[in-house]
Formats: structure tokens, C-alpha cells, sequence
């Protein structure tokens, strides 16, 4: 359909608009203060009257998209100042007459979209489903606002006489449940009016107990907004891994998570435990069983690695082989980076065991536990400080604290390591972790990667497009897998254009002419300095070098010169 083709995404745009509205600079300044009011009249009228829209639709169109009506009246020809006020109106009721209105951006606008996309589709109404799909939606009670959230998936998708029959079926399964937590529902699910009612049933029984399990308070108010704080709240659970139908028996005893507590506490309680590396099935159930957890503040409390993990119970000779084998986890660190300590130390399941009966095996994440213990390792303090003191010296030094946070979010500690690698990072917390969860994603372990980051944290300083680039060509053109940048990092350090590939295009040459019996690891190719490659080549064959002094040592015309080899190994037959 031509709006599939408009991409239009699922958001609502609650955010302020990232540019301003245009200036009205073709009216007069005059004009300009009651230009807004004549506009919205104007185009509800021409909604209402000339394209036939319900009144209700019309007036919710157009008083829900100032941008919209801005753009419309910049769009005017310029008007005389000696046109009178009061002729204002009439003059845009004419240029609707012979100016067709584009009531796409204007409706997109008001249901909560950006006003912006691109659609050749001008008119509602040449969706054949589209304006009865809404009269569906508003006449059960939705939030004109709102709609934006089921516009890709409901109101393009869903025919009308679906949308009433599955909202009735809804409104009889959550009987006696007020309207605004069916409308609450399917805006937070729009999946109840995507699917077939036998798909979405366990979803429903679900919802049925949150909402029961709440309490007669909720259940007597008519607030969408309240109930969709409730579903979006359960969504966050389900996300996070809980199986749809294990959340509803558990909120009788946690209204005050769903009631009261942040989205953020919660999503980043979901992401510690997940961090330790719980099995994602089994979070949300587990934290609605300890929800006493979500009243600790991990951010403020600080933890000194080895000696808190001694005292929680870990074996002392497996914590000790671990710092001697990643020793930048040492140091004070705090509590909310603990999954990324323990990751780093794979020590993350060991740890999970000590907690996974919950009750009170969970005293170590609390601050009668953490902060009754004041050991640290002092040497390792005096190293950190004296190191940090060169580095904020250093007058290149940017995002100090930033890249600082960053390694402790990882897992690094305060240590003299850390110091180190801070000096040779650029770019500030969210690009370098970017790039972290970006080089995990693409299979390197979390270990190996601390590990990496500790002997060559340069190959950080690069975009994620330009590492992926690098990691494509040695995936897919060389054949090696991710982990051989354990052996070999600078790997991605390395010019792609003007150093990896004119050097294995040459050595590919040698191995098609049966010059090269085996092909050369990455470390044997590109770590050498151009002095040593062409000794290499030598080596292969006496002819080499000068070939490629020729046709592929220059950084430039590389098009030019695969094109030169192409030529001579033609003539060559």
C-alpha cells in the first residue's frame, strides 16, 4: 500500500519537535497572531464540508496539528497588508476552494506521528478501511492522541468489523473492568486487535489478574493513563523474558511496582540480574518474589574487587586466579557494575548461585552488607590516584570522568590499568559502549573483549560502521572467525583500504598463479612494515616485489591498479 511505503513508524511523538515552525513571513505581522485560530477554522471546515469527515474528526485533525497548519499558511501567497482582518478567513476558505488540502501530515500530526512522512496518498478517504477504522477506535473511547500507537498495525490492517467484534470480546473477558483498561491494553498490546482471539487469550487471562491483583482503587477509576502506566509496566517483564501468563499471579503483593515505581527502576533491575547472567524466563519472577531489592540504590554503594567477593562466599583460590588473570577488575568499583566485574572475571554464575534462592542469600546486594566492610587495597588506590592525577594533566585529555565511567561499567576498576587505557581512548561513555555491545553482538566473548580493550583499547577509536567494515572483510574475505582478534586486535586498527586489501589483493594474486602454495595469517601480513612485506614477497618470488611496487603499493587509484593486474594477467594468457 502506498502508506506501507512511507515507513511510518509506531511512535508517539511526545518529544518537542526538532525544528522549528516555518516563519509566516508572506503575511502581514498584523495577521500573523490570528493566523493559527483562522487556519485550524479554516481547515475543519474544509475536513468537514468538502471531504466529508465527521465533525468529531474534522475538529480533532485540526486542533491537534499546529505544525501542520503553520506549514499550510506558509504556503500562501504572499497577502497584501491592505487585506482587512476580518477578510482573513475568507481568503483561506478560497484557497482551499481551488488548493486541495494534503490532510495526510495533518492527520498524521494529530494522532501522534511525525507530521513529515512522505506518502503520495493526499486524501483519508482513499484508504477504503482507514476512516472506518477510526470511527471504530474513537467511537469505543480512544484518545484521538493516541492513535498513532495502532496506526501501521491496527488501522491500516485490521478491517473495522474485526476491531469491534475482538474490543467486545475483550470488554466481556475483563468484565467488570471500566473501559480505559481495555483502551490501556491495546494501546500498550496492539497485538489484542492484531491477532486472532485464540492467540492472544493467555495475554488476556494475564491481564485479567494484574488488573484484579491491583486492587478495588484502580478498577474504580476510568484513567487510561493509569492503566496503561500498568501494562506498560507488565510489557517491561515480558520484554525482559517472562513468559506471557507467569506475571498476573504474582502482582497481589507488588502494587507498589506497578503503581508507584518507575519504568527506569525497573528496566534497571531487569538489566542487572540479566547481566549476572539469570536465565531470562526466570527475572521478572524472581524480582516480583524479592521485590524488596527494588528499594536498594546500587549507584551509591562501593564495592572493593577481590575483597567483596571473598566475603560473599566465593572460593578464595578461584577469585584469586581470576584477578591474577584479568587484574584491571581490582579496585573500588561500584555496586551497579557488579555484572560487568563478574563477566569480565567470568565469575557471573558463580556469584548467581550464591543469590538464586533469593530471601536471604540477597543480603550481599544490600548496604548492611556492602558498606560494613571498608578494605581496599591500598597500593592499588595510590596507583589509581597517582595515574589519574598525570592524566587529567594532560592537556589532550577529553571526557575524562566519562571514559573513566565507561571502563567501570564494563567491569574495569580504579586501578593503575585503568589509568592506562583512559589516555589512549577517545570519544565519550555512550559512543565507546556503543562500539563495546556493538563488537559483542558480532560474537567476540565479554571476557575477551575486557581482555582486548586492556592491550589495544585504540581499536575502540573507531566508528561503528568502520568496524564493521573491517570485521566483514575479515569474516567473510579472509575466512578467520571473530575470536582471532584475541591473537591479533590491531587487526581493526589497520587501513582497509589503503593496507588490507592491497596487500591480500596481491597475495591472492600470487596463490591464483600458484606463486603462493598457502595463504598468509593476517599478523604475517599486515603487522610488518612495507620494507619487510616486500622482502616477504621476495621470498614467494623474485618478480614479486616489482609487481607490487607497480601496480599496488601507491594508497591512491586502487580501482586503477586491480585493473592493471586484471590486464596483465589477460595479456599473460
Amino acid at each position: 500500500m502506498l502508506f506501507r511505503a512511507a515507513a511510518l513508524c509506531r511512535l508517539l511523538s511526545t518529544a518537542a519537535p526538532s525544528s522549528a515552525p516555518p516563519k509566516l513571513r508572506n503575511l502581514p505581522s498584523r495577521l500573523r497572531r490570528a493566523a493559527v485560530p483562522a487556519a485550524r477554522a479554516a481547515v475543519s471546515e474544509y475536513l468537514q464540508y468538502t471531504r466529508c469527515l465527521p465533525f468529531s474528526h474534522a475538529d480533532s485533525i485540526a486542533a491537534r496539528s499546529p505544525r501542520s497548519l503553520h506549514a499550510f499558511l506558509a504556503g500562501l501567497p504572499a497577502v497584501p497588508n491592505s487585506l482587512p482582518t476580518s477578510s482573513f478567513p475568507s481568503l483561506l476558505r478560497r484557497h482551499l476552494a481551488f488548493h486541495p488540502l494534503n490532510e495526510l501530515p495533518f492527520f498524521l500530526e494529530s494522532i501522534g506521528l511525525p507530521p513529515s512522512m512522505r506518502s503520495d496518498l493526499m486524501f483519508l478517504a482513499d484508504h477504503p478501511s482507514l476512516l472506518p477504522a477510526i470511527a471504530a477506535l474513537a467511537h469505543f473511547g480512544f484518545p484521538w492522541s493516541r492513535l498513532g500507537l495502532l496506526f501501521t498495525t491496527v488501522l491500516l490492517e485490521v478491517p473495522p468489523d474485526l476491531i469491534t467484534s475482538r474490543l467486545t470480546f475483550l470488554e466481556a473477558r475483563l468484565r467488570p473492568l471500566p473501559r480505559a483498561a481495555i483502551i490501556a491494553a491495546c494501546l500498550a498490546f496492539p497485538s489484542l486487535l492484531e491477532n486472532n482471539l485464540s492467540k492472544v487469550d493467555p495475554l488476556v487471562e494475564d491481564l485479567g489478574k494484574v488488573f484484579g491483583g491491583l486492587g478495588p482503587d484502580l478498577r474504580a477509576r476510568n484513567d487510561i493513563d493509569a492503566f496503561l502506566g500498568v501494562c506498560h509496566r507488565t510489557r517491561m517483564f515480558y520484554d525482559a523474558g517472562a513468559e506471557v501468563g507467569s506475571i498476573g499471579e504474582l502482582v497481589g503483593n507488588n502494587q507498589r511496582v506497578f503503581l508507584e515505581l518507575e519504568e527506569e527502576r525497573i528496566g534497571e533491575m531487569l538489566e542487572f540480574f540479566r547481566g549476572l547472567g539469570m536465565v531470562k524466563e526466570e527475572v521478572g519472577k524472581f524480582l516480583l518474589s524479592n521485590s524488596r531489592v527494588f528499594d536498594v540504590e546500587f549507584g551509591d554503594m562501593v564495592i572493593s574487587v577481590p575483597e567483596y567477593l571473598k566475603r560473599v562466599g566465593l572460593m578464595v583460590d578461584e577469585v584469586n586466579a581470576a584477578v591474577e588473570k584479568y587484574p584491571y577488575v581490582v579496585g573500588r568499583n561500584l555496586l551497579r557494575n557488579l555484572p560487568g566485574v563478574l563477566r569480565a572475571m567470568e565469575l557471573n554464575h558463580r556469584f548467581l548461585e550464591k543469590i538464586s534462592s533469593g530471601g536471604e542469600s540477597l543480603r550481599y546486594l544490600f548496604p548492611d552488607f556492602v558498606l560494613e566492610d571498608t578494605s581496599y587495597d591500598l597500593e592499588v588506590e595510590r596507583a589509581f590516584l597517582d595515574g589519574m592525577i598525570k592524566v587529567k594533566a594532560d592537556r589532550r585529555g577529553q571526557h575524562i570522568d566519562s571514559k573513566l565511567e565507561f571502563l567501570k561499567c564494563i567491569g574495569y576498576g580504579e586501578n593503575e590499568i585503568a589509568t592506562k587505557v583512559i589516555t589512549i581512548l577517545h570519544s565519550n561513555r555512550d559512543m565507546l559502549l556503543e562500539r563495546f555491545y556493538y563488537l559483542l553482538e558480532r560474537g567476540l566473548e565479554y571476557k575477551i573483549l575486557c581482555h582486548i580493550i586492556s592491550v589495544f583499547p585504540k581499536m575502540l577509536n573507531q566508528g561503528k560502521e568502520m568496524l564493521s567494515d573491517k570485521l566483514n572483510y575479515m569474516t567473510m574475505e579472509l575466512g578467520y572467525s571473530v575470536e582471532y582478534l584475541e591473537f591479533f586486535p590491531s587487526f581493526l586498527c589497520f587501513d582497509l583500504e589503503n593496507r588490507v586489501k592491497p596487500r591480500y589483493t596481491m597475495l591472492w594474486w600470487l596463490q591464483e598463479h600458484g606463486l603462493l602454495r598457502r595463504p598468509l595469517a593476517p599478523a604475517t601480513v599486515l603487522a610488518n612494515s612495507e620494507k619487510k612485506f616486500i622482502s616477504n614477497l621476495y621470498n614467494v618470488h623474485p618478480a614479486a616485489p616489482k609487481l607490487w611496487l607497480e601496480c599496488f603499493s601507491s594508497r591512491k587509484h586502487m580501482e586503477y591498479y586491480l585493473k592493471n593486474i586484471y590486464c596483465q594477467h589477460t595479456d599473460s594468457k
